[in-house]
């Protein structure tokens, strides 16, 4: 089997990855590709390699995707640009729960996915106060189904109200 050479250049800025200025190159993913929708995702977790990928399959996929490595960092953009956002919980500065607090608070009305490593531990009271939460080792179909069900222009376009 001939191996192929990618070349990916990830401009960083304040701990920010805009997937529109990522160089993407298809990725084996057992799932078939969305259509073209451009819905734009915000991603925040503190895994730099985890969550670029992420955010690659996520574009793959047809989305626009906007990283943050600081929870804190969310606190200053300007979130009526998004059309959901998918939270880790353990990070620096600002848990999920918090992070989500502070996206309502702020006026974010869009679904909230949380994805996480500690799923296990987390309480019910945390874990209402999300539209999904997803174990980060879980195939990656599921949080892209989840984003579809969300995303659907059927689904009603007020969260978190």
């Amino acid at each position: 089997m001939k191996q192929e050479n990618f070349q990916r250049r990830l401009y960083l800025t304040n701990g920010l990855i805009d997937s529109d200025q990522v160089s993407v190159n298809k990725m084996p993913v057992d799932v078939s590709p969305m259509r073209i929708h451009k819905q734009r995702i915000l991603c925040v977790d503190d895994d730099v390699l985890g969550t670029t990928m992420r955010a690659e399959i996520l574009k793959e996929h047809g989305f626009s995707v906007v990283v943050f490595h600081s929870p804190l960092e969310v606190t200053r953009c300007d979130l009526s640009t998004f059309n959901l956002a998918i939270l880790d919980f353990e990070m620096p500065g600002l848990n999920g729960r918090e992070l989500s607090l502070r996206i309502r608070a702020m006026g974010g009305r869009f679904p909230i996915v949380l994805l996480t490593g500690c799923l296990a531990g987390l309480s019910h009271e945390d874990c209402v106060l999300f539209a999904r939460c997803i174990d980060k080792s879980m195939p990656i179909h599921y949080l892209l189904d989840t984003i579809a069900e969300f995303l659907d222009p059927n689904q009603g376009p007020d969260y978190g109200s």
